[in-house]
């Protein structure tokens, strides 16, 4: 109905924004009018530029998908985020989800990463669509093919929570290109 992951869902109960009712075998109810409500909120706090930041999650591991929307549900309670398990998956969210930043698995079968990463720089209306790489191939080509595809850095598998926190709130995207974050 708001078009947002239930992550974030989760969280906007958790921060008592939301109304819910646990049924015994643990799923929420939600009363219509405390959604639209909450719905009409959202709108009218939202920033001059429109809409809350978007962030798609892809990677085919469903273990690691879940951890990743989880974590990023925490660090980003506002965001909206949405997950894509390939490729394939992911060209269609990117056109239909339009994300501000992409987390990008460089390992999937069918389209690779970097392939995503650079059918996403070839299109001139998503260039402004933030990539950051993730990788559990301590490989450095893997690295470099996912930087010359035009990814802003690439963070390894373990996932380091601060190396993310850092990508995620990098401002000058043009000064962290071409670095490479690793779990220290």
């Amino acid at each position: 109905m708001m078009g947002v992951s239930p992550i974030t869902v989760r969280s906007w109960v958790n921060r008592g924004w939301l109304p819910a009712t646990t049924t015994p075998g643990g799923h929420r109810r939600f009363i219509r009018q405390d959604v639209l409500a909450l719905a009409g909120q959202q709108r009218s706090h939202r920033p001059a530029g429109g809409r809350p930041l978007r962030l798609l999650v892809v990677d085919d591991d469903p273990q690691f998908r879940g951890y990743m929307l989880e974590l990023l549900g925490e660090l980003l309670p506002d965001a909206e985020i949405e997950a894509a398990a390939d490729g394939f998956e992911a060209g269609v969210k990117v056109v239909e989800f339009l994300p501000d930043i992409v987390l990008l698995d460089q390992s999937m079968p069918g389209l690779d990463g970097a392939s995503v990463c650079r059918r996403i720089r070839g299109v001139p209306q998503l260039a402004a669509i933030r990539v950051i790489g993730i990788t559990g191939h301590l490989d450095r080509r893997v690295e470099r093919d996912m930087l010359a595809a035009g990814a802003e850095c690439v963070l390894h598998k373990p996932l380091d929570v601060a190396a993310l926190r850092q990508a995620l709130g990098a401002k000058n995207v043009a000064a962290r290109a071409g670095q490479v974050l690793t779990a220290g």
